[in-house]
């Protein structure tokens, strides 16, 4: 008798997940999925800005944040967490990693990893490389899934609201990934347009990694996300 009970509860709690997991499934079919990031931060002022807005319009972004920026702004870090925003490793001193790197490869993502976890708790499980550039000596060293993006909003080069809006806007699409910077005014004012518009267009925004475990896990692992 006991035995038959214990499988009755087991059928019935391989059941449940079953039918938790068609409704996961379900429940992301048919939506359309992108992921804000934002590269070179925490700005002593703009990311605060930035933080407000996903605040107030309810969404969740990545930072890809500097080291030595996180050690000098680490209540940044602990609001981007508690927002449920995730943080990307951007290296400890936004090195090229295309070529040699003085510091070492190694030495400026565990200082950036490290800065992370002081601030926050949590190691960082994500990077991207500055400027979007690695070799593939130095990539085989970061023990870190790469993002890179398929949207750049060029708000690094514009500086001008209505360009970088509609730079992201014409140009996004389910699974994309949209590059801005937490470092200029112009990406502060331009951003809740942004979010205004795709919202309206029926795009939902994840994390990097929530983007990844989606449905867009193919098509990201094969243009972005390595290891």
């Amino acid at each position: 008798m006991k035995t038959k009970i214990r499988s009755i509860i087991i059928i019935g709690a391989a059941l449940f997940f079953m039918v938790i997991f068609s409704a996961n499934a379900d429940d992301s079919a048919g939506k359309k999925y992108i992921a804000l990031t934002f590269d070179d931060g925490p700005h002593p002022r703009h990311t605060e800005k930035i933080l407000d807005i996903l605040e107030e319009k309810k969404i969740k972004a990545t930072f890809f944040v500097v080291g030595f920026r996180a050690e000098l702004q680490p209540e940044s870090l602990k609001r981007m967490k508690k927002l449920n925003c995730e943080i990307g490793n951007h290296t400890y001193s936004h090195a090229d990693m295309s070529g040699y790197v003085k510091n070492g490869v190694t030495n400026e993502i565990e200082k950036c990893s490290e800065a992370i976890f002081a601030a926050t708790g949590e190691y960082p499980v994500t990077y991207r490389p500055p400027f979007g550039r690695i070799s593939k000596a130095n990539e085989k060293k970061i023990p870190l899934r790469k993002v890179l993006w398929t949207v750049d909003s060029l708000d690094w080069n514009v500086k001008d609201k209505n360009r970088i809006i509609n730079n992201v806007v014409k140009n996004v699409k389910d699974g994309s990934v949209i590059l801005m910077h937490d470092f200029y005014d112009s990406t502060v004012k331009a951003l809740p347009e942004i979010i205004d518009k795709l919202s309206e267009a029926g795009f939902e925004f994840v994390t990097v990694s929530e983007l990844a475990d989606l449905s867009k896990i193919s098509k990201l692992h094969e243009y972005f996300l390595d290891g």
